[in-house]
């Protein structure tokens, strides 16, 4: 598909962020601020919400996927993590109980941390192991990790340590 959008999709985008917020406003009774928000997510991440900056980020390779999935789930999760912000500040866990019930309460979508788009294939991959199995790692962890950055395994728990690069395109 295209990574050109069209003004009726910019349109629906722009509706459902407001249709969601609106929602919050009159569930909290107050006035929240309406964020902006563009299509220049890369990676892994179907959107990301910048909460001081109250910018979304939304990703145009997972969106031209299946639109209208996008925009029912993403969008209202990621407005979801500014709506929990301007409420109840920074201190609350990102996929914490505020934002579960703002999901599934007030924007009546199921509050789910992961998405099961297509992701972009990784230019450049990095072998990693650990005491039960191999990792794969993008050029972006492996560069944290040679900044000093540690990964534990999440089924045994031993670090992972760099073996060899296995793609570079």
């Amino acid at each position: 598909m295209s990574n050109v959008l069209s003004a009726e999709l910019k349109n629906r985008i722009a509706e459902k962020v407001w249709e969601c917020m609106t929602r919050a406003e009159r569930y909290f009774q107050i006035k929240l601020s309406m964020p902006t928000y563009n299509f220049r997510q890369r990676g892994r991440s179907a959107g990301t919400a910048y909460l001081q900056r109250n910018e979304m980020r939304f990703n145009l390779f997972m969106l031209t996927q299946d639109t209208e999935r996008f925009i029912e789930e993403v969008v209202p999760h990621e407005v979801a993590h500014i709506v929990v912000h301007q409420v109840f500040g920074s201190k609350v866990r990102p996929h914490g109980k505020e934002w579960v019930a703002v999901m599934e309460h007030i924007f009546n979508v199921e509050a789910s941390r992961t998405h099961d788009f297509e992701v972009p294939k990784a230019k450049n991959l990095f072998e990693y192991r650990c005491q039960c199995r191999t990792h794969e790692f993008t050029a972006n962890r492996h560069g944290r990790v040679k900044r000093g950055s540690q990964y534990l395994c999440r089924q045994c728990g031993s670090q992972l340590t760099f073996v060899k690069q296995i793609a570079s395109h």
